[in-house]
């Protein structure tokens, strides 16, 4: 069977997740994982703060707990490798980069830590693979949830923003395979040629009824860390201004709407949890 390595950058997701978010996303993909790479830690925000962090950290850490979290997360198959950094990390690039270089698997599977899949969804992705070895990426529109856990856009409400480009999360490795770029994901081989010459295409994955959960903006604590992050302080008076008005226009014009569809299994568990909580 095709092995799978997820890759994952954290910092502070403890704090700025809805609680019991990071296990969760651990829990839902431990069973399928070759291998859990980690890179734990802050970069520079982005834009225009000028590279001060010191709202975050003062270190380069998670100030939360985050990593102390992982490392005490239970691990019965030794699936999970953390990779740290005495002080900020120059970018996401070399933090994606920290655990490439460590990837064994056959793919390498990009996660955050607010994003979920259903188990029957990636056992379907992991069966393609294992019988298709020439695929190179693999791409995905995303329920992108906003503002609750039962609001989202998707491939019908958002193309502005939401679903603007592929989520593109799979993408095949080999030794010495690395990332040329975080956003948007390229991942390329040894010699430089980008892993997107056979794609399965995020209308394929679509139609076999397999879309990507991407819970980003479900708690305010969310939208007030990308205002940091982004120096955008509009976000969380967008997020507070929607609680009033589920039909107001979000980011670039996309509208959410009421999510018709099932969540991931465990979502319904983390959703009673946090009943009443991401405001």
């Amino acid at each position: 069977m095709v092995k799978i390595s997820f890759g994952m950058i954290v910092f502070n997701a403890n704090s700025t997740l809805p609680p019991g978010m990071l296990g969760s996303c651990l829990d839902n993909v431990y069973d399928v994982a070759h291998e859990i790479l980690i890179s734990e830690g802050a970069v520079r925000p982005f834009g225009g703060n000028n590279g001060d962090a010191t709202w975050a950290t003062q270190d380069g850490s998670s100030t939360d707990g985050t990593l102390e979290f992982i490392k005490n997360y239970p691990d019965p198959e030794n699936k999970i490798k953390i990779f740290t950094k005495n002080g900020y990390w120059d970018g996401k690039l070399e933090m994606c980069n920290a655990y490439a270089k460590e990837a064994t698997g056959d793919y390498v599977w990009q996660l955050d830590s607010d994003e979920f899949y259903k188990k029957s969804d990636m056992q379907k992705i992991i069966n393609v693979l294992d019988n298709n070895r020439q695929i190179e990426s693999v791409h995905f529109y995303a329920n992108h949830f906003w503002g609750d856990w039962q609001h989202c856009c998707d491939e019908h409400s958002g193309r502005n923003w939401a679903n603007q480009i592929p989520w593109m999360r799979i993408f095949k490795n080999n030794p010495g395979s690395s990332w040329k770029s975080h956003a948007p994901p390229i991942y390329q081989d040894d010699s430089g040629v980008e892993m997107n010459r056979v794609v399965m295409t995020r209308e394929h994955t679509l139609s076999m009824g397999i879309k990507m959960y991407h819970y980003g903006y479900v708690a305010k604590s969310q939208a007030e860390f990308k205002k940091k992050y982004y120096n955008n302080s509009t976000l969380v008076d967008l997020w507070n201004s929607w609680q009033e008005n589920k039909d107001l226009p979000i980011i670039n014009g996309d509208r959410s709407k009421l999510f018709a569809g099932k969540h991931p299994e465990i979502i319904y568990k983390l959703i009673g949890e946090n009943d009443g909580r991401t405001g």
